[in-house]
Parts: C-alpha cells; structure tokens; sequence
C-alpha cells in the first residue's frame, strides 16, 4: 500500500526531535562541557558511558511494553507526549548550567550525569514507538524505504536547522570570541529553543498520525521479566537481526567518533569562522535532499544491501581525503573561503553517503522483523526499532566517549582560555579522518553477510499472509 505524501510529512516530522537532540550531542555538547564549562573530557566521557548502561536496559524494555501495550490510541500514540516533557526539559537543564557558577568538578558532572540521562530517557519513550510506527505503515519493500527516506530527511532537517540556529543566531562570531561557540552566554537560550523544537516536531506527529493507532497485537502477554527476556532471546537469535545489530554498532562507533570531534576540527584544525561553518549546512542539506531522492530510486534495481556497502566504503574514504590534502600543502590556506569551498566536494559526498547509509539500515530493519514475526510467530517491530534507537544513541553517546578519551590521550587542552599546540592539532585530525575512516571496513565486511533481498522478503510476506 502506497503512503501518500501528506501522511509521510506528518510521520517524518516527529524525527526533528531526535535531530536536534543528535546534532546538539554529537557536534555541541563535548566542547560546551569541556572547552566552555571546564569539565574534564573524561569525566564527560564517563556521564556518557553511564547513560549508555541505562539505555542498554531502557531502550529494549521501551520496545516489549510497546509491542504489549493495550489502549484506545493503540499501542505507538501513548508514548508520543509521555516522552516529549522529560525529553524536552530535561535538554534545556543540560544546557542552562553557568560557568559563573563556579561548580566544582563532581558536580559539573553530576549535572551532566542527570541530565543526559533523563534527556535519553525521555528519548526512549517517544522514538522506540515512533520508529515502530514506521515499519507499521507498510510492509512493501520499496514503500517502507520511501517511508523512512522521509523520516531520515527530516531527521537531518532538525539537525541541519538547530545547527544552523547556532551557528547564524547563537554563536556567532564576535570579537572577544571566534568561533562565537566559545562565548558562554548564550548556550542557555541555544537550549531552550532546542527544547521548543522538539516539543513543536512530537505534537505534529502525533496528531498527524493518529488514523494509524489501530494497530492491534496478535495476542495478550503479562509484563514480566520471564516475558521480557524470552521476547529479546527471540531477536537474538535472527541471524539478520544480529547482523544488523554489530554492523550498525560500528558504523556509529566510527561516524560519530568523527562528528563529535568536528567542532574542534573546524576550530583549530581549519580554522573556521562561524560564519563558514553556518555556509555548510547548504551543503548538509543538498546531500541530505540528493539522498532523499536517490536512495528509494535505487533500491527499484539494486538491492539494499548493494546500496549499503558502496555507502559505506564512501563514508569510509571520503572523509580524510582533505585533512591529508592539506597536511602535505595541496589545499589553501587556513581560515580563508578559498579553503572553504574546496573542502565542499568532500563534505557534500561524504554526508549523502551517511544519509543513504541511515535510510537503508531503517528500512533493512523492517524487513528483519518480518522475518523474526516470521520465526517466532510474534510481531517484534518495537523491540527491532528499540535496537536501532539504542544504536542510534550509542551513535552519540559511543561517539563522546571515544572523542572524550582520545581527547584525553593526546592531552588535548580544556578551557577557553587555553590553546593547543600544533602537535595537538595534527594528532586530533589523526584521529578524526584516517583512524575514524578504517574503523569503516568493520561494518563493511560485517554487512556483507546480510542474506536479506527482495526475494527473500517477499517470501516472508507470502508466508505471514497464509497464516
């Protein structure tokens, strides 16, 4: 059954939320901390490892009371506002605290700690079932890559939008700070409008979706322990599950690794002004849109996992091609538009192959629960989207935790007020471009295993039809 486009807009909106929330984890919030508030990138490092421990736990269990749950707006619609106020608010907390406060450092951290978790934990609650919801719509093997092609779209939107407020609104640059991102005032409404956002982006698509809460489940289960676990055993044991699983781990051990340390890259590395870095998200969006439009276009002749390895192998090789460029003096000087642009090529192509990437996984793992409904006998669809939204934390959180220690083993130096020394500038794009991009070939040769095609899924829906 084909979606129309007013019902995919209305779906597609609520990924702002979680676009805000990535694009601020994954770009902002280590530098805030670190080189604005002045806590330790390892003790950032540890807030985040510990919220990973609690997501690992919340985010499966989310999944099953979804899957499980009995109400008149059925099982998806009832976490949508349950989620949306501990989410909100709880962002805006995490970016309100005040370097005049002069907090120690365990309780800059226990601030960190508190807030990224509630603002996770809310996360969960509203994307576990708004992801479900997605693979819900439909069950065709182009239709639902159409579908989440919609949702990654505005996911990056959000993103792109909440970068671009920062960079042209909050941060920019003045003379006492370039880049404006060092100047501590105005983090504090950064945050709040974050937090307007994401409520802005649930309330549309929970009223925008609410002819999709008839969704039943095929039969009544106690909530316990014993029904938990057994329904999670169940997913691991799906070959096709587990291969998604890891592979999509690694793509988010590496991608994000890279994006979390972007900021310093554009700081110290190129040496960007705000100014510049606002230019990019042109580029962001162009890619973005260019996936939008290409990926569904291709999944009518190749399959999805084609599509997924040259995505990666480009996210792979794109990326340090410029950081090397310039270490050996092919690109032009530091901090000037000239440079600027040069770099345009790489950024455009790296990020629609990161786009491709993220709609193809999505509508891989909607594929994947019909296969697991398929063996089981029991539809899984939350508990599959709980594994990609935990993932897709670990794609911040991972990324913060590894970008917060090597930040620590190159002794890379905390404070506005300190600058790094070039030894420290070419170990960060060390990091940040070559290192991140061989960490790629894990997914690719962990993905080249996936047996999934549309062959293979369109025997699985004549198989669920029969029964």
């Amino acid at each position: 059954m084909a979606i129309n486009a007013k019902e995919k807009f209305f779906y597609s909106t609520g990924a702002i939320a979680n676009g805000v929330k990535t694009d601020a984890f994954t770009f902002f919030l280590l530098f805030f901390y670190s080189n604005v508030i002045g806590l330790t990138p390892g003790l950032a490092s540890l807030a985040i490892f510990i919220a990973l421990l609690v997501d690992a736990l919340t985010d499966p269990l989310m999944g099953v009371i979804s899957d499980r749950t009995k109400h008149k707006l059925g099982r998806r619609h009832p976490y949508f506002l349950l989620g949306m106020i501990p989410m909100a608010l709880s962002y805006f907390m995490l970016f309100s605290i005040q370097v005049s406060w002069d907090l120690p450092q365990n309780l800059l951290f226990l601030w960190m700690l508190t807030f990224v978790l509630l603002t996770r934990l809310g996360m969960t609650i509203f994307e576990v079932p708004h992801r479900s919801l997605g693979s819900e719509m439909s069950r065709s093997y182009t239709e639902r890559t159409k579908i989440f092609a919609a949702r990654e779209m505005m996911g990056w939107f959000g993103g792109l939008f909440n970068a671009l407020l920062a960079y042209t609104i909050f941060f920019r640059d003045t003379p006492e700070f370039i880049p404006g991102t060092k100047n501590p005032e105005p983090w504090i409404f950064y945050g709040m409008t974050g937090a307007t956002i994401m409520c802005i982006a649930v309330l549309i698509t929970y009223f925008g979706t609410l002819q999709y809460t008839h969704n039943p489940i095929q039969n009544t289960h106690i909530f316990n322990l014993k029904t938990i676990a057994k329904q999670i055993g169940i997913a691991l044991k799906n070959k096709s599950f587990l291969t998604f699983f890891f592979g999509y781990l690694f793509i988010a051990i590496s991608w994000s690794m890279s994006s979390s340390l972007q900021i310093y890259m554009s700081t110290y590395f190129w040496e960007f002004k705000s100014s510049m870095l606002a230019s990019y998200l042109g580029v962001y969006v162009a890619a973005t849109f260019s996936a939008f439009l290409l990926t569904p276009y291709l999944v009518n002749f190749l399959e999805k996992r084609t599509i997924l390895l040259l995505s990666i192998t480009l996210a792979a090789l794109i990326p340090p091609i410029p950081i090397l460029l310039k270490i050996n003096g092919y690109l032009p000087s530091l901090g000037t538009w000239d440079l600027f642009v040069a770099t345009i090529p790489f950024v455009f192509f790296a990020n629609l192959s990161l786009s491709s990437s993220s709609i193809i996984r999505e509508s891989m793992l909607g594929d994947i629960s019909d296969e697991v409904e398929l063996d089981s006998g029991i539809g899984q669809q939350g508990l599959m989207y709980a594994a990609s939204s935990l993932i897709g934390k670990f794609n911040t959180g991972i990324g913060i935790l590894i970008a917060g220690l090597a930040l620590e083993a190159i002794n890379f130096p905390q404070g506005s007020s300190v600058e790094p020394s070039s030894q420290d500038i070419f170990s960060l794009a060390m990091v940040q471009g070559p290192i991140a991009g061989f960490l790629m070939c894990i997914p690719f040769m962990i993905f080249y295993t996936y047996k999934i095609d549309r062959h293979r899924h369109g025997a699985i829906l004549a198989k669920l039809d029969t029964r």
